[in-house]
């Protein structure tokens, strides 16, 4: 760990969350984004859809609170040409005052609970739902380790997106020329994403070429559509064999 890092780590967390936040704003009032923020009624064709099993987990009451909350803010949001979807604009703070609840998370690798834990499930499907519809990544972020067995993994490896406010966000830009709608909500013990678009359009294939090294696992995401093939995210996750 380097110096900055090291004196950075000191800090208490209620002062560091409050600089990022602070230099994200600052960063977003330089480069000035149209961030989606309304709502609309249903758009007339699917492109997208996605169901993920809600797994059993430490925490699993909470998490199914803050995934049933937290799909409620973005359910029904229309990203418009030229604008972007941004996974805390529209979810905030996860903080109990906000309803969220004690749920499973990871940081630095490490499973634990925290306010607002589970999310990342919802921003992972946010994330492949809108790739796959044709919106481009602006901001993702892998998580650094690879912690589930094949059968506890609810998104494929290489379609996470982490969150963790107000350092990581997921943000999608929409360079179509039709509005989409974005649709989101929690079943039992499942977890529903679509797209639908003003205009007829196609859903575009996801190729994820993984390969397992002896500590680590590298992974590739190819986009395939209109005959063009462009390569969205190459990530290293850390795992343990044992």
């Amino acid at each position: 760990m380097g110096l900055r890092a090291a004196i950075r780590r000191a800090l208490p967390y209620g002062l560091r969350a409050s600089v990022a936040g602070a230099r994200r704003q600052l960063r977003d009032l330089r480069a000035r984004p149209r961030f989606a923020r309304g709502r609309g009624a249903d758009f007339p064709h699917p492109v997208v859809s996605i169901v993920q099993e809600i797994k059993p987990s430490p925490f699993l009451a909470g998490k199914l609170a803050n995934l049933t909350l937290g799909a409620s803010r973005l359910d029904g949001v229309v990203v418009a040409p030229g604008e972007t979807l941004s996974f805390w604009r529209l979810v905030g703070k996860p903080s109990a005052r906000a309803g969220f609840a004690l749920g499973r998370s990871i940081r630095g690798g490490v499973a634990g609970g925290d306010i607002g834990g589970g999310l990342c499930q919802l921003s992972g499907i946010v994330y492949e739902a809108g790739i796959r519809a044709g919106l481009n990544p602006v901001e993702r972020h892998p998580h650094s380790k690879d912690l589930y067995a094949e059968q506890e993994r609810f998104t494929p490896l290489g379609l996470d997106a982490t969150v963790v406010w107000p350092w990581k966000d997921l943000r999608l830009a929409n360079p179509l020329d039709v509005p989409v709608r974005l649709r989101v909500a929690v079943r039992d013990l499942t977890l529903h994403a679509e797209i639908h678009a003003l205009g007829q359009r196609e859903a575009a294939e996801i190729d994820i070429q993984r390969s397992d090294g002896n500590d680590h696992r590298q992974v590739r995401v190819v986009r395939r559509g209109g005959g063009l093939a462009e390569t969205l995210s190459e990530d290293r996750y850390a795992y343990s064999a044992e």
